[in-house]
């Protein structure tokens, strides 16, 4: 019996949550027959070819196709041998026709010349739109059109669709109709189809009438009028509806379903169906083995043309890191500007031109006048902007509006005090040391500027105090403190913020750049119904997968490249070390940030779940890997989780390379190496796992 049919559904039951879909459900379809599922919209026709085809599992019960369950090796499914078109339209829509039904036709296994033949007769049959006209840019019916004739492209044994004739023209679906009886009468290719129009199912060679989880009955049209005295399908669908709502049970209203009988159809169309035989030019083909090598290729042509197509993913791929890295580079660690400071100065008042400083030294000792002003002349505005005030409160006041950076006060005899102190230290009364003091009062509140502010100004005393002391025919080392900071064992004593966060924020860049384009990939196939669309095709998971992945590796690529030009060639950062070890490490980092994205769109269905998990993860990273601040300031137990994040010890492996000059055999550096390769390693596997266990 199961070689005799072409699909076979015993005692089906399937739930979804706690509502029954199907409660016992059975289903014959005939080889070679055309079957019409009929049913009022959610009564669960779409789950039962979902299920047909396997995409969907049902709960208990047992499904037949082509001679075994699908997915065993004795079943045409997943494979070429069934043609699948689903409810929704499940085309990419940055797809032209022709590249649609060319990916169709080569992951079932046709070449080009074949592909092209099947092309020219479905472009007539279906009056299908130009062939480079974007998926995208057609109307409804359009797009319908060709999802039907993706279906087609390959001559299959068994033709599953769902809803096809949905929206198109009367003609049109008389003309499908005609060309539907034709190849079940010479081809011998069965047809699995569900319509919204009762009527039009006349010309099947069985109808199935679905309800509450149950088949009413499965008859031939005519056989099924009989039975029931109608005129029409959809009276004797209404009295069916009607019987089993008066029952007392749903097993009571299985009374009224009858043994399938076959017999012959007398089919209306027969002119049609003769102007459609004299355009046919090919036969059904059974049993057709794609290879891998075939199937992998249509993805990989399929993914390019989808992301070239896509020009905001292009723009993103290639303007994206040239923005954030540009960023970067101008806004990060420049000194501040415009920055303004009060000066109140008792020992001279406002510091103009008219009023020098002046040093001499008299043979017995050194003389100061006026060193407020040298002072201040010296940096003018090179630090901040001096604002005069004549009162210490009223400059006080201006800071606290928010109106200045901070206060200098020099006291009246400051230059006096200064001198005793350099003279006579021992015996200097504590008024004068703290009248030899420049007062500065910060706006500590926007502590970068204030240290900045605060760091510049010391800088700049030294300097002036050394100048000092040559002028007085002293030794310039009297001005210095009593430690000295010698040159660096590794990296430079300019170093800035910028050159301390630069490494991490490479990684951190590249790792969330594949990882963001990477999030929606799989969803975007789910989403679309491209996925299980080809999947019932033979596609597997892995090759989806991988051929995904190979794309985004070029993008990664590119990625790498730029970054690389614009840190070392454009703003000129010193790489000590081998610069190959740092593009091979930034590509590593965002191949696992590719990986991980691919975790994200396996555990969530939706985009807005994935792109809050993704963006949380870049806040994660930001703040835990030692990119804004070092690890050593974080607590013990933060600090661990902080090392075994994707990016953490890859930073610091980073950074013995660019600024300590370490090959790849230090252990600095390869720990880091080891680290992504590890997780690189892990989402690779949590993928391929999730995939092959995760039921649709």
């Amino acid at each position: 019996m199961v070689q005799q049919e072409a699909v076979i559904v015993r005692n089906a039951i399937k739930r979804y949550q706690k509502e029954l879909v199907f409660n016992g459900l059975n289903m014959t379809v005939s080889r070679g027959s055309i079957y019409g599922l009929l049913g009022a919209s959610g009564c669960g026709k779409t789950t039962l070819l979902s299920c047909i085809v396997g995409i969907r599992y049902l709960d208990s019960g047992e499904v037949w196709v082509l001679g075994g369950n699908p997915g065993s090796k004795d079943s045409g499914i997943p494979g070429p041998q069934v043609g699948y078109m689903p409810q929704e339209i499940s085309l990419i829509e940055e797809f032209t026709m022709s590249s649609a039904l060319y990916y169709f036709g080569r992951i079932n296994g046709l070449d080009n010349e074949e592909i092209e033949t099947s092309q020219r007769f479905l472009s007539e049959l279906l009056q299908l739109p130009p062939t480079n006209r974007l998926i995208k840019n057609m109307s409804g019916d359009q797009q319908r059109r060709i999802s039907l004739a993706a279906a087609m492209i390959h001559k299959p044994e068994l033709l599953i669709l769902d809803e096809p004739t949905v929206g198109l023209d009367p003609i049109l679906r008389e003309n499908i109709w005609a060309y539907m009886i034709q190849i079940t009468q010479e081809e011998g290719t069965t047809v699995l189809i569900t319509t919204h129009y009762i009527e039009e199912t006349k010309d099947a060679n069985k109808i199935g009438l679905m309800r509450h989880g149950k088949m009413l009955t499965e008859l031939t049209p005519q056989k099924l009028l009989e039975r029931f005295q109608c005129s029409s399908l959809e009276e004797t669908f209404l009295k069916l509806c009607k019987a089993q709502d008066n029952t007392a049970s749903l097993n009571d209203a299985q009374e009224f379903k009858m043994e399938d009988i076959d017999s012959d159809v007398s089919y209306q169309n027969q002119n049609q169906y003769e102007q459609t035989k004299a355009t046919l030019e090919y036969k059904p083909v059974s049993k057709r083995q794609v290879s891998r090598l075939r199937r992998f290729t249509a993805l990989l042509t399929k993914n390019g043309n989808q992301f070239l197509r896509f020009y905001g993913g292009l723009v993103y791929a290639i303007l994206f890191p040239i923005i954030q890295v540009s960023i970067f580079i101008v806004a990060i660690g420049k000194d501040p500007k415009g920055l303004k400071i009060a000066v109140v100065n008792d020992e001279v008042g406002n510091c103009d031109y008219n009023n020098f400083s002046n040093v001499w030294n008299d043979e017995i000792t050194c003389h100061f006048s006026n060193l407020s002003c040298r002072f201040l002349h010296s940096f003018n505005d090179s630090i901040a902007t001096q604002k005069y005030y004549d009162d210490i409160y009223e400059a006080t006041y201006a800071v606290q509006n928010e109106k200045l950076n901070g206060l200098m006060y020099f006291s009246q005899n400051f230059s006096e005090a200064l001198q005793i102190r350099m003279e006579d230290a021992t015996s200097a009364k504590d008024s004068d040391l703290l009248a030899s003091q420049i007062q500065v009062f910060l706006d500590m509140s926007d502590m970068l500027i204030g240290l900045h502010i605060q760091n510049k100004l010391f800088y700049r005393f030294l300097e002036i105090y050394e100048e000092v002391m040559k002028d007085c025919k002293y030794s310039p080392k009297l001005a210095n403190l009593p430690i000295r900071f010698e040159k660096p064992v590794y990296g430079t004593t300019d170093l800035n913020y910028a050159d301390f966060i630069a490494p991490s924020f490479m990684l951190i860049l590249i790792f969330s750049l594949a990882n963001t384009v990477s999030t929606s990939l799989i969803i975007a196939d789910r989403l679309e119904g491209i996925w299980n669309r080809s999947i019932v095709q033979g596609v597997k998971t892995d090759e989806i997968l991988v051929s995904h992945i190979l794309i985004q590796s070029i993008i990664i690529i590119i990625h790498t490249a730029m970054i690389m030009l614009l840190y070392f060639s454009i703003w000129e950062l010193e790489c000590k070390g081998s610069i190959f070890d740092i593009i091979i490490l930034t590509f590593l980092m965002g191949f696992c940030g590719l990986m991980y994205g691919f975790v994200i769109s396996i555990m969530w269905k939706d985009y807005i779940m994935a792109n809050f998990t993704s963006i949380g993860s870049f806040v994660v990273l930001i703040f835990c890997s030692g990119c804004i601040w070092p690890i050593e300031g974080m607590p013990k137990e933060l600090r661990w989780i902080s090392y075994i994040l994707p990016t953490t010890l890859p930073s610091i492996s980073m950074r013995g390379i660019i600024y300590k000059g370490y090959s790849v055999f230090e252990q600095q550096v390869y720990i880091g190496f080891i680290i992504v390769v590890g997780w690189i390693l892990f989402y690779f596997i949590v993928t391929i796992v999730s995939l092959r266990r995760k039921t649709l």
